[in-house]
């Protein structure tokens, strides 16, 4: 295995308050960076990830309150979080009391999974892994031991697998280590974000964008050379055209289309979300971009409050 492995997830919320919530209250993950989407600055960006906001470890929601919900399948397409094994009865027993329907299943590599969704339906799993635990500033109601480890990875539901097995393996140097059923599994590392299922769907058309839905998975590159090099593989090796490198400001990112529609994303590793805010104080204001601190003003009269401790502006 010689990939890098995810950059990260973004999906869909309809409410950036009520995703805060859940996400920070009652799966405990950290809020690491506030700040808006480059392409609609009316709405909310907001990232979770670990101690550094580090990539691989990094999920993230746009927050567009008139997304409509879109009908999707069984949970076969999900984000998945590792927990210690061990810890699979306290956090059913937590949903349970937070009200978030929740169910086990057996996943791939026989691991098992606790599966539920957030307020907006965007499906999730909690995943017995042996991953190394990290830090953590969880909620003093969840035990150290019990804490989200880590980002472990995601399952894409599409019609055919073999473009995009094609695409993990000869551009992103993801390997593949199981194909059981209708699921192939992709491993580049064994960390955060080192994990990729593919869910061979049938014949059916794929979810348009929707509340909940999975927006586009971003992979890593080390740097703009690599970004290049990557760009140069997937025309030479697959035929596919990669758009223009974009400058998000924390990384540099570079887009395509991949099987069924889905967006693609690679983004370089720096310069990171440190850039702007100190370790400890990631995620505490709401940071413009530069390129839009001069309609700050307005576009603070556009968003909506996230609270009284989540609405300082820098």
């Amino acid at each position: 295995m010689t990939g890098r492995g995810l950059h990260h997830v973004t999906a869909i919320a309809t409410n950036a308050s009520r995703n805060l919530d859940f996400y920070t209250r009652v799966l405990g993950l950290r809020l690491v960076k506030r700040t808006v989407t480059h392409e609609d600055p009316g709405a909310y960006h907001l990232i979770y990830g670990d101690e550094d906001g580090s990539p691989g470890s990094r999920l993230s929601f746009f927050s567009w309150s008139s997304a409509a919900a879109e009908p999707r399948s069984d949970g076969s397409e999900h984000i998945s979080f590792a927990i210690a094994p061990e810890a699979m009865d306290w956090w059913e027993a937590r949903l349970s009391a937070c009200k978030v329907t929740c169910r086990r299943v057996n996943g791939p590599e026989g691991r098992l999974e606790l599966a539920f969704e957030d307020p907006d339906h965007t499906p999730l799993a909690l995943v017995g892994a042996e991953q190394a635990p990290v830090a953590s500033r969880a909620p003093p109601d969840i035990p150290q031991a019990c804490t989200i480890r880590a980002l472990l990875g995601v399952t894409l539901s599409l019609r055919g697998t073999a473009l995009m097995a094609r695409i993990l393996t000869e551009v992103l140097g993801f390997a593949e280590i199981e194909s059981v059923g209708d699921r192939i599994v992709f491993s580049a590392h064994g960390g955060p974000g080192g994990r990729l299922c593919l869910h061979r769907r049938p014949e059916q058309t794929r979810p348009r964008i929707g509340a909940g839905a999975i927006h586009h998975v971003a992979f890593r590159a080390r740097d703009d050379d690599d970004l290049a090099a990557i760009a140069a593989r997937l025309q030479e090796r697959l035929g596919i055209v990669a758009g223009p490198v974009k400058d998000r400001y924390y990384f540099r990112s570079l887009y395509f289309r991949g099987p069924d529609g889905i967006l693609m994303e690679v983004s370089t590793d720096g310069p990171g979300l440190l850039i702007d805010e100190t370790r400890e104080a990631l995620g505490t204001r709401l940071i413009f971009p530069p390129s839009l601190r001069d309609r700050q003003g307005e576009l603070l009269r556009i968003l909506p409050p996230l609270g009284e401790s989540f609405d300082q502006a820098g």
